[in-house]
């Protein structure tokens, strides 16, 4: 059971946070790069990519770093 001290609990907070602005940064250069390439629809999808590729990538660093808990993985 998590208490309010739970060191993991910031841990999670801040792989959170990375995710985040992953995204953020996803968004805005897969949208500048549709946009330039065929148009504002193509913009959205490019943002959306960039967006999902860069959460994914992010999820995967963070989990590297900083595993939370549980659900991290054990070194061997």
């Amino acid at each position: 059971m998590a208490t309010t001290d739970d060191p993991g609990k910031y841990r999670n907070y801040l792989r959170y946070g990375i995710c985040a602005v992953a995204v953020m940064v996803g968004l805005k250069y897969g949208f500048d790069f549709g946009n330039q390439i065929s148009g504002p629809l193509m913009g959205v999808v490019g943002a959306l990519n960039g967006a999902l590729f860069c959460a994914l990538i992010s999820d995967f660093i963070a989990d590297r770093f900083l595993p939370s808990g549980e659900r991290g993985r054990k070194p061997r």
